[in-house]
C-alpha cells in the first residue's frame, strides 16, 4: 500500500539544470521508504533502489515535488515492479536520454497501470521540469 509519491531533484556537482539528478520517493503506510532512480552516465545506467532512505537528510536536495497521494490498495510490491521494470536506455541513439527521461517513463508507466492519472504525470513533470531550471550555477 502506497502512501505518497514525491520526485526528488539534487544537485550534483555544478547546479545546471542538464545536472539536476531526479528519481522517485515512496513513503508506504508501514513506515518504510524507497528511493528508486537511475545512476550513471549516457550508456552505462543502472536502475538503484535506496530503501528506508530518507532525502530530506541529503545537503544535495534541492527540491521535492509532490506527484500524489496514491490508493492505499496499490501494493508496494506491485509499485516497485512497475517501476523497477521502466526501461533503462544505454543504447547508441540515447545519448540524450537521463535520469530525467526515466522518472518520466516510470510516471507514464504508473498511469498505464492506473496508479496514477495522466493529469498527475503531466502536473509532475511540469514541476520537475521547473524545479530543474531553478539550477543556481547557469
Amino acid at each position: 500500500m502506497l502512501k505518497r509519491l514525491d520526485s526528488d531533484l539534487h544537485r550534483d556537482p555544478l547546479d545546471f539544470t542538464k545536472y539536476r539528478h531526479t528519481g522517485l520517493f515512496f513513503e508506504f503506510p508501514n513506515g518504510s521508504t524507497s528511493m528508486m532512480h537511475i545512476t550513471g552516465t549516457a550508456g552505462i545506467f543502472e536502475f538503484q533502489t535506496y530503501d528506508n532512505y530518507n532525502p530530506e537528510q541529503s545537503r544535495r536536495l534541492a527540491s521535492t515535488v509532490r506527484v500524489a497521494d496514491l490508493q492505499e490498495s496499490i501494493s508496494e510490491a506491485s509499485i516497485r515492479s512497475v517501476v523497477a521494470r521502466t526501461p533503462v536506455k544505454n543504447g547508441p541513439t540515447d545519448a540524450d536520454w537521463n535520469c530525467q527521461n526515466w522518472v518520466g517513463d516510470a510516471l507514464t508507466r504508473l498511469v498505464a497501470h492506473g496508479y496514477l492519472s495522466a493529469s498527475q504525470r503531466e502536473s509532475a513533470i511540469d514541476k520537475m521540469t521547473d524545479a530543474c531550471l531553478e539550477a543556481g550555477d547557469e
